[in-house]
């Protein structure tokens, strides 16, 4: 697994975190308008963030299922180990 640890900046986050949730409030409110209200730039705009937060998805899904990969494996050699140490002490 290829883990990298930077320097996490707050700051950066808080305003990533507001602006998510703003954009998530903002499509909720859109959503319960009717089409008919809505105004072509809100589409626009409603069809980037789906499709956005489509990909953000599934490459979080990909991620978890990596690493699921990654902690099976560690597993199975954990048991590999445990049980080659078990054969060994019982010679």
């Amino acid at each position: 697994m290829n883990i990298e640890i930077k320097p996490r900046n707050q700051i950066k986050e808080l305003f990533n975190n507001f602006h998510s949730k703003l954009e998530n409030i903002l499509f909720s409110i859109v959503q319960k308008l009717p089409e008919s209200l809505i105004p072509s730039f809100l589409m626009t705009w409603l069809d980037r963030y789906t499709t956005k937060r489509t990909q953000q998805l599934q490459q979080e899904i990909i991620r978890r299922q990596w690493e699921q990969i990654y902690l099976e494996k560690a597993i199975g050699e954990i048991r590999s180990i445990r049980q080659t140490k078990e054969a060994q002490t019982e010679d």
